[in-house]
């Protein structure tokens, strides 16, 4: 705020600081006067814009000679309210190529996406993935700082974040990264697809995600969102859905037609904390949980058998019989090898979805210290 006392008044103006030509900051200006006049009526609603001066009003007296007093207040809120969004625009998946990703939230979900959120994304995804700008822009805020994250009120304003102004005036907000996770300063111009980030677990969040958003302010200086359309595996402007997986499509590759990939039906082991780990595994030692694992590309109601088999020796086949649940991140079905000697060797798992035969799963059950 820069004030300018004149022979006859008092001048007012407004300057952004990390100032680049694209910077637009809603203000709200009140204004407490004695003495003094203005055409302009507040409390004022305005956007300053760009790197210069930009003036507000001129107070005059209105008794010159006699006592005067000002006293001004103002509230910020990144992004121009009065800004339309570029729907013409397509975004970029902020993450690499060769990574698929499946939404946990979308546009409206049930947990967080609603109100002012409405049309903000969740990107299910391992700590540490390298975040990606999914449009040009310059970097307005950053935070690292933070450790700790849980589905706990009071963890709401501590998610790491970087925030990038668009050329249209808009906020794009990568939030919940990791701590020290920020791979960018405030002030930086970002192209699209330069990596900006790491993915974490901060702030108010069930589990490990990027959480996506382009929004702009209004006069109640809240972040509301707009909707958006990013290119994808299946099109050049596709809205993203809950549940779905994403990727970036290599070039010829064409729109996917089933609703499962058969590279995404493999065998894992289950640790401690019951996670999936070591996914891709054919040998597994006995004592050990084997998970087998179907990645739907698109959610659905689906019937998945699995037939256990060992190759070697007279055991008795393994049955695993399940619906698949349209909110589950993945479809997976676990059992365990007990210690018995007996089923060392090689099995074979089959695998069905809604009665039609899908993939064979090889692997070998090997020895390990029995007690």
């Amino acid at each position: 705020m820069i004030e300018i006392e004149t022979e006859d008044g008092v001048e007012l103006k407004f300057r952004n600081k990390n100032a680049n030509p694209w910077t637009r900051n809603s203000i709200k200006i009140e204004a407490n006067i004695t003495n003094l006049e203005s055409n302009t009526e507040f409390p004022l609603f305005t956007v300053i814009k760009g790197t210069e001066e930009n003036f507000i009003t001129k107070f005059t007296f209105k008794e010159k000679g006699k006592y005067y007093y000002r006293s001004f207040g103002y509230r910020v809120r990144p992004g121009d309210w009065d800004s339309v969004h570029d729907d013409s625009v397509i975004y970029e998946l902020p993450f690499e190529d060769g990574k698929r990703i499946k939404i946990g939230q979308a546009y409206n979900g049930k947990v967080t996406h609603q109100g002012q959120f409405a049309y903000a994304i969740d990107f299910t995804m391992p700590i540490g993935t390298p975040i990606l700008a999914a449009r040009e822009g310059y970097v307005i805020a950053t935070e690292s700082k933070f450790t700790e994250g849980g589905f706990s009120p009071e963890l709401w304003t501590k998610a790491n974040f970087v925030s990038i102004q668009q050329e249209d005036g808009t906020v794009a907000n990568y939030a919940h990264l990791n701590k020290g996770g920020v791979a960018v300063r405030v002030g930086d111009k970002v192209s699209a697809g330069q990596l900006i980030g790491y993915s974490g677990n901060t702030g108010y969040t069930q589990g490990p995600h990027l959480h996506f958003e382009i929004h702009k302010p209004n006069k109640k200086f809240e972040a509301t969102t707009v909707p958006t359309v990013f290119k994808t595996q299946n099109g050049e402007r596709d809205t993203i859905k809950e549940y779905f997986v994403y990727w970036k499509p290599k070039p010829g590759e064409s729109k996917p037609v089933d609703f499962l990939l058969d590279e995404d039906i493999i065998l894992c082991k289950l640790n401690a904390k019951r996670e999936r780990i070591a996914c891709g595994s054919e040998n597994f030692k006995l004592g050990e949980s084997v998970i087998v694992s179907l990645d739907f590309i698109q959610p659905g109601d689906h019937k998945i058998e699995v037939t256990v088999i060992n190759l070697e020796q007279s055991v008795k086949p393994l049955m695993l019989e399940w619906r698949s649940r349209l909110e589950n991140v993945y479809e997976g079905g676990y059992f365990e090898l007990s210690k018995s000697p007996y089923i060392q060797g090689k099995w074979k798992a089959e695998v069905k979805v809604d009665d039609r035969f899908r993939k064979t799963l090889n692997f070998s059950v090997g020895n390990t210290n029995i007690k």
